[in-house]
């Protein structure tokens, strides 16, 4: 991928509040050529795609926005019994509205749950997903638990203070393996992110939200599904299985959690690699 050096960056062409239906939206679209649409993972916050969204856009149309509820975009109605199906929805909406699709959908961990769940219920919109270290995943027959609910289960009910101190922790020591990158996302960044990591424990990731996927709904569409080689075994393993029984192979990145913060250049050129792969994407 021939992309620009991340210093320079590229212009943003919208960076503005958008209404679709009932989300006030804060979103960022560059570039111009196939879309590749880029969804933020427990953070909610799109902050974390700059350098990834800039190197994509010197190739292709590149959509992300803060998550419904989190950093600048408005908290959904009926917000106690959100789903990622829910978010999925929203999310086809906004492309819709902007002309946009089908796309190329990044997401990791409850991203990639909201782009698993793209694929499988708005299939029109999606040209082919590219998945990270899932969050959430259950198949049928084997229910595994996923990556964050002991975690989220823990804090389920302290207060919201000690719920930003611990995840704050977590997010910047255990699932970035050099924190460097992350502190370096800023102040408002991680300001933002302070109503953030509450919204994510009470709403996002509380018991009901993830849906299961058979292997028929994780072949609607072409995916190409990775966790990170320096992600402990034991928190792979149920994307391991949910790949594996439908037939698809899994990649290792040199990460940890989140490589769009700590390898964005490797991660651009993952994701431009799949976005130009231009086979039928039925399966």
């Amino acid at each position: 991928m021939n992309a620009a050096p991340f210093a320079q960056r590229a212009d943003v062409e919208s960076g503005v509040h958008r209404r679709v239906d009932s989300i006030n939206w804060y979103y960022e679209l560059r570039g111009r050529g196939p879309t590749v649409v880029l969804i933020p993972s427990g953070e909610g916050d799109c902050g974390s795609f700059q350098k990834v969204a800039t190197s994509l856009s010197t190739e292709f149309t590149v959509l992300t926005f803060d998550m419904p509820g989190f950093s600048r975009s408005s908290d959904p109605p009926d917000f106690a019994n959100y789903s990622m199906s829910r978010a999925a929805s929203e999310i086809s909406a906004l492309m819709d509205t902007l002309g946009l699709g089908p796309a190329t959908v990044y997401g990791c961990s409850s991203g990639g749950h909201i782009a698993l769940c793209m694929a499988a219920e708005h299939t029109a919109l999606v040209k082919n997903v590219v998945v990270h270290e899932v969050a959430g995943m259950r198949r049928a027959a084997v229910p595994v638990a996923p990556l964050p609910i002991d975690f989220i289960a823990s804090l389920a009910g302290k207060s919201d203070a000690d719920i930003v101190t611990a995840c704050e922790e977590r997010f910047r020591n255990e699932l970035n393996e050099i924190p460097g990158p992350w502190d370096g996302l800023g102040g408002a960044f991680h300001k933002r992110l302070e109503r953030n990591y509450v919204t994510w424990v009470r709403r996002y990731i509380a018991p009901g939200r993830f849906r299961t996927f058979t292997a028929a709904d994780l072949r609607r569409c072409p995916i190409t599904w990775s966790v990170g080689a320096l992600t402990p075994a034991s928190r792979a393993v149920d994307n391991v299985i949910a790949a594996r029984g439908a037939d698809i192979d899994i990649a290792l990145l040199p990460c940890r959690h989140f490589p769009q913060v700590t390898i964005p250049e490797a991660l651009s050129q993952h994701i431009a690699g799949v976005a130009r792969d231009d086979r039928n994407p039925a399966r």
